[in-house]
């Protein structure tokens, strides 16, 4: 037995010293082989132009094959998909035994990896002609792989990408540095990950710490992501931050509106086909941002849902995202042009609420309060309030965006505004109350605000049923000097408001005078004319009857002329005023005026405006019984010889 065993031991041994001396004097004899033997499988040139060698080391056999190349097709940009000054590679003896090669660690020196992907959709990467062919398992295992100054490019045609990164190892993972283009965005990144290897293990969480920037997009990542390669699950501290969000779209090809400068910091995770951004706060302009998003993948389009709080959002802000940043030329309204295609990319329902708004002074706006959804191209903002000057305005907003010129319609409510708070920086003003409701009814296309309301049709009403004003300002608009002498010299007082209207219909984008009419105690004036939305411009005569005498009363029409930016009144000092009901106060009673339902839910018959209509009412029928002339003393009137009369003695 003991002979047997020596006999044994000696033949093991001559067999491993034997492989022991192939292996070291007769592996370099391999190269040609080899070389034509991946060739030939793979229909790519393998090409071995250095020696293959052994280095010695205590546990396991290890291999340095030198000058490496593989060839990429004829297609691509590069020459090669890998190249490497030397590889070298452990391995285990046992599992040869069952046809299995375990490399415990492989090593690249100043290796190069090329990966493209061009317009039809063809990769250097792939390798098999036979795509039908039943998949068997890799007989080949690596259980550890190290760069030292390894290079890798990626370029995508279709996609524009073309990105260039260096990489190296050291004990925990990969160092990575990044540059290049995506999605014809510049880009750059770097950061440090896991080992190269774990990539492939879809259960464990892979470690990712890095910065990147993309266009003036840039983010920072703090967490973990498992199977990298399709993102399944992502547990992360994120940081984003650029100049708009607008950005986003070419980045992840979700529609976002354009803002000012943001910047955003939560916790990102990913099961599935959910995504979700939570606890997340952060500035957009002047405005904080707080709530959580999340993204639902596994629809035909990702499906988006959340809520999102500010303390305090500047007015300003939002300006961006209705185009106020691009007016018209010449022009106040909003221009910047939306892109309903990109409306596509997603569905969502969001809503928002905003405690104090900063805003100008003269546009005294407080809470707002939207849920705005997305459904195959439709946007809609309802319930969508706002308040102004201690009221509200509330309806929703409709934007269909299935065809190539976007579809609009706006209901909105107007509820108890008052009066003393709509013109906050008007002194005069301050002493005024009353409260101010109407409706606003408009349907219009185009791709911007300033287009959708220059082709609009609808009807737009206000209306004030009592209160007071200041005694001044109407002293004013009816250009009383003596009045708002009296006034200045005695202090200003509130006059009752008999009732206010002021309603229009609107047909491509003008606005035509249904009535407009300020009943008070001491001055009633009438208007009429147009304003125009499309032009932006203002043709509106204002009538004051002042109802006392007065000498230095003009007792004039007012003209209001110009554009939306360059309004120009000026007095008509040429004419006297009408006398009588003039047709725009008897227009009143029109029953299409956006004003009459809304009239009836206020004071019914107490209602002093409903007092104001029955007296049009009549007088319009008595104006249609009795022909209209003109009198001596109006057309003497007309051409401006009046003679001065006394201040009257009433007191106002």
């Amino acid at each position: 037995m003991r002979t047997a065993l020596k006999w044994t031991a000696g033949i093991t041994l001559a067999l491993v010293v034997g492989l022991a001396l192939f292996i070291s004097f007769g592996l370099d004899s391999l190269r040609g082989p080899i070389a034509r033997a991946v060739s030939k499988a793979t229909g790519r040139e393998l090409v071995i132009d250095g020696k293959i060698r052994t280095v010695w080391s205590r546990v396991h056999p290890r291999f340095r094959v030198e000058r490496v190349t593989f060839a990429n097709p004829d297609w691509a940009r590069e020459d090669y998909l890998f190249s490497a000054d030397a590889v070298e590679a452990e391995v285990r003896l046992l599992p040869l035994l069952r046809g299995l090669i375990v490399l415990p660690e492989v090593r690249l020196e100043g290796a190069e990896v090329n990966l493209e992907q061009d317009e039809d959709g063809r990769r250097t990467w792939i390798l098999d002609t036979r795509p039908n062919q039943e998949k068997k398992d890799s007989r080949v295992a690596i259980e550890l792989l190290t760069l030292d100054q390894g290079h890798f490019s990626y370029t995508d045609a279709a996609l524009d990408i073309d990105l260039q990164a260096d990489l190296n190892t050291d004990q925990t993972g990969v160092v990575f540095a990044a540059v290049g283009t995506y999605q014809g965005l510049d880009f750059s990144a770097s950061g440090h990950a896991g080992q190269v290897l774990s990539l492939r293990d879809q259960s464990s969480p892979f470690p990712l710490k890095a910065e990147a920037k993309i266009g003036d997009t840039q983010a920072k990542v703090d967490g973990t992501i498992t199977g990298l390669v399709g993102l399944q699950t992502i547990d992360t501290q994120v940081t984003l931050s650029g100049k708009t969000m607008e950005e986003l779209y070419s980045i992840v090809h979700v529609a976002l509106p354009s803002t000012k400068p943001y910047s955003t910091s939560g916790h990102l995770i990913r099961k599935g086909s959910v995504i979700r951004y939570e606890n997340f706060t952060g500035k957009v302009g002047g405005s904080d941002i707080a709530g959580s998003l999340q993204v639902d993948t596994a629809g035909r389009r990702p499906f988006m849902e959340g809520d999102l709080q500010s303390k305090v959002v500047d007015l300003g802000d939002l300006g961006m995202i209705v185009g106020t940043d691009e007016p018209k030329e010449d022009g106040v309204l909003p221009d910047k042009p939306f892109d309903p295609a990109r409306w596509d990319s997603i569905d969502a329902d969001v809503r928002i609420k905003a405690g104090t708004i900063r805003r100008p002074e003269q546009l005294p706006l407080q809470n707002l309060s939207a849920r705005i959804q997305m459904k195959d191209r439709v946007l809609t903002l309802n319930p969508l309030e706002f308040g102004i000057a201690g009221g509200k305005f509330t309806g929703p907003v409709t934007l269909d965006g299935r065809n190539d010129t976007i579809g609009a319609h706006l209901q909105m409510r107007v509820q108890k505004l008052q009066l003393g708070e709509l013109f906050p920086t008007i002194k005069s003003n301050k002493a005024s109350v009353g409260d101010i409701g109407g409706l606003v009814d408009l349907r219009g296309t185009g791709n911007s605000v300033a287009r959708m309301l220059g082709s609009s049709n609808g009807k737009i009403g206000f209306f004030m049923d009592g209160g007071e004003i200041s005694q001044f300002m109407m002293e004013l608009v009816a250009l009383d000097v003596w009045g708002v002498a009296k006034v200045q010299l005695r202090g200003d007082k509130p006059v009752d408001v008999r009732c206010a209207v002021a309603d229009f219909s609107v047909q491509n984008g003008v606005m035509n005078t249904n009535a407009f009419v300020f009943d008070t105690s001491v001055v009633k004036v009438e208007g009429g004319g147009t304003i125009n939305l499309k032009n932006e411009e203002l043709d509106l005569k204002l009538n004051p009857r002042p109802k006392d005498s007065s000498v230095a009363s003009l007792n004039s029409p007012l003209h209001v002329r110009g554009t939306f930016s360059h309004p120009k009144p000026s007095p008509d000092v040429g004419r006297l005023a009408a006398k009588g009901v003039g047709a725009v106060v008897m227009g009143i009673i029109n029953p299409l005026l956006a004003v009459l339902p809304l009239l009836k839910e206020g004071k019914g018959e107490d209602s002093p405006c409903n007092q104001l209509m029955a007296e049009a009412t009549k007088l319009k029928k008595e104006a249609a019984r009795v022909p209209a002339t003109s009198s001596s003393s109006d057309q003497s009137a007309a051409s401006g010889a009046t003679a001065p009369r006394p201040p009257s003695k009433r007191g106002r």
